[in-house]
């Protein structure tokens, strides 16, 4: 048994994120982590089921959103190398 590396004959599957693309994933993490904490229990009675968050239910769901159409435009935006990149 040889202790040569083979050679690998199948391709590795990887995609093309252009750089702005890559950006806006960092932006969307960011929003992510600020929404992660402004919801954070800041004291043990902040974790009680009668506490109530301080961000409005419809505030909150337009955040997610937003998030979420953001999410969206990115992975269009991501295409294989072997197709041509979208339009």
């Amino acid at each position: 048994m040889s202790k040569e590396p083979r050679s690998l004959t199948v391709r590795a599957r990887e995609y093309r994120l252009p750089e702005e693309v890559h950006l806006e994933l960092q932006q969307t993490r960011d929003r992510l982590r600020l929404l992660a904490c402004l919801t954070a229990p800041r004291s043990p009675q902040d974790d009680l089921p009668i506490a109530e968050l301080s961000l409005a239910p419809a505030a909150l769901a337009q955040c997610f959103q937003e998030l979420a159409d953001r999410l969206d435009s990115s992975l269009r935006e991501v295409y294989w190398p072997d197709s041509p990149p979208p339009n």
